[in-house]
């Protein structure tokens, strides 16, 4: 009895190890998510993420947007895609907003990361 009670605790522990080592989204702390959602396409408006997950103690909240340079990213880029970046400066944009084009709440440089 005690050795039927050993083995299942055993291969419950060893199942437990198992699923314990599974992280799926394994991407580096400071690497923002955000979703393409605007693209200049040679016009007069912006490039433009929005983020969709921050980083902890992120001083960018979920919901703002960015400006970024798309030929850093070094493939192709569509809207609706997921990318994961760093921030390396920002600022508030401030300057004149027409109808035609969408604004982002911030101008940035940034680092994509590689995920």
């Amino acid at each position: 009895m005690k050795a039927t009670i050993i083995k299942i605790s055993f291969i419950l522990l060893f199942l437990s190890f198992m699923g314990a080592g599974c992280e799926k989204d394994e991407r580096h702390p400071l690497c923002y998510q955000g979703k393409v959602i605007s693209l200049n396409q040679g016009g007069r408006c912006y490039n433009i993420i929005e983020i969709i997950e921050t980083i902890k103690d992120g001083e960018i909240a979920v919901g703002n947007t960015i400006s970024f340079d798309p030929i850093l990213y070094g493939a192709t880029l569509n809207v609706g895609d997921v990318v994961y970046f760093k921030i390396t400066h920002y600022e508030v944009w401030v300057g004149p907003a027409t109808t035609e084009c969408r604004w982002p709440r911030f101008i940035a440089q940034i680092e994509f990361c590689k995920n």
